[in-house]
């Protein structure tokens, strides 16, 4: 791929960027308990940036459908009709790599046929003893090749897990379960996934309506706090949303946003499904504080938010089709809460007045604002260090970005989730409300 890259980086007369990717993906869907479709395909694109004047053009192609030559064309005459952009600025320059992510390739996934994927997805189904009514396992091998204008060549390989399944049991009322699942490797357990989908299912089935307003600590698994997390200490440590005052934080270099114990480090060596030694621009990565013992160290920046720190990304922890496609947008390679000396059910006997928040509708806080107002679809109250009840139809409400300074405990069970790498974590200062 990098031969190809160069030879259409030579056609172009000016400052440009090629990038090509191939991705490898089988895939197994499921349908009401059953397996119902089993994918492998490959897909392979280009995409070309050029800079001419400050005038950018982007355009993208599927290989096979269009060839090089049609991307550089069309990237040449969006260029002509693109007003200048003075916040770009320029492509990254040529540097010795510094980091070798360790664990993002896994020669089984390499290697997997259809019935592998198979077996493992009939594993979780077969474990869960209640309805699956929809799920899906998918497994990629993601090569690319960038180079560009300034001397810049760099390749990418790695591999990536993503699944999503859910389940549904009916005792009083319905009751759903789900699993998600993030990573480089096939190093999961089918049976213990089928289980906790049931055991999940199960519990909301039984959850009651809360009824009443209750200022409480709120536990959040690492299921629910990745998301969290990426919606509000990512989006102030954005850097185009610095640049554009968007951030909360774009002011408080040096100063405390959060609690002592909370230490954020983007770290390309634990590994995701974004990590590698180079970003999609051709930037070297690094491993950084971004917040240390509290304190705002950095912000992550991509070429257009100027003085690039290696954080410029097509890729997805999710989808690994048309990646050419995607503009490059900010993101952590893998941003990681140091994690602590608790279990999670060590936290819960520490607990006197909380909930373990076991399914959020939609677990995102506002970005602009850090609030948050989220209808808890399962969730466990906590007396004494004790769960007394499973409850549902209530709102949990609160401000992310305040929270963060309010942290009680930190969990000793990280997880990934996608582009972060998460504990449990107890939050006070929360409040639930129900009917």
């Amino acid at each position: 791929m990098i031969q190809l890259a160069d030879s259409t980086l030579r056609s172009i007369k000016k400052d440009a960027e090629v990038y090509v990717v191939t991705s490898t993906i089988n895939a197994v869907y499921v349908d009401g308990s059953k397996i119902s479709n089993v994918e492998t395909k490959t897909d392979m694109g280009m995409s070309v940036r050029i800079a001419d004047n400050n005038k950018l053009g982007k355009a993208s192609v599927t290989l096979g459908d269009s060839g090089p030559e049609d991307c550089v064309k069309m990237a040449l005459q969006a260029s002509k009709y693109s007003p200048p952009n003075n916040d770009f600025k320029g492509f990254a320059v040529p540097s010795n790599k510094t980091l070798v992510p360790k664990g993002i390739i896994d020669k089984r996934i390499e290697n997997i046929d259809p019935e592998g994927l198979m077996e493992m997805v009939s594993g979780i189904v077969d474990a869960c003893d209640t309805e699956v009514p929809r799920g899906l396992l998918r497994v990629s091998t993601i090569e690319s090749a960038l180079v560009n204008s300034n001397g810049v060549s760099a390749e990418h390989k790695s591999t990536m897990l993503y699944g999503h399944f859910t389940s549904m049991t009916k005792l009083e009322h319905p009751g759903e379960g789900i699993e998600t699942l993030f990573g480089t490797s096939l190093d999961i357990d089918p049976a213990a996934i089928g289980a906790s989908l049931c055991k999940s299912a199960k519990a909301a089935a039984s959850a009651v309506p809360f009824k009443g307003k209750k200022e409480l600590t709120m536990i959040l698994p690492p299921s629910e706090l990745g998301d969290m997390i990426m919606s509000s200490a990512g989006y102030a440590l954005n850097g185009e949303n610095v640049r554009y005052r968007r951030s909360l934080w774009k002011n408080d270099i040096g100063k405390e946003v959060a609690s002592k114990c909370l230490t954020l480090t983007d770290d390309p060596m634990t590994p995701g499904p974004l990590c590698s030694s180079f970003d999609d621009e051709g930037t070297p990565s690094s491993k950084k504080s971004v917040v240390e013992k509290g304190i705002l160290k950095s912000f992550m920046r991509d070429s257009f938010a100027g003085g690039s720190t290696g954080n410029g990304m097509r890729r997805s922890s999710v989808e690994s089709q048309g990646i050419y496609e995607n503009t490059i947008s900010i993101k952590p390679m893998n941003l990681v809460i140091k994690k602590g000396s608790k279990t999670q059910q060590q936290i819960i006997e520490e607990t006197d007045n909380g909930i373990l928040i076991e399914k959020f509708a939609w677990p995102e806080a506002d970005g602009l604002t850090g609030r948050f107002g989220l209808e808890v679809r399962s969730g466990h109250l906590i007396e004494n260090g004790e769960i007394v009840r499973t409850i549902n139809n209530a709102l949990m409400m609160g401000n992310m970005i305040t929270a963060l300074k309010n942290i009680e405990l930190i969990g000793s069970d990280a997880q990934n989730r996608g582009c972060v790498t998460v504990p449990t974590v107890s939050f006070t200062g929360t409040e639930l409300m129900g009917n």
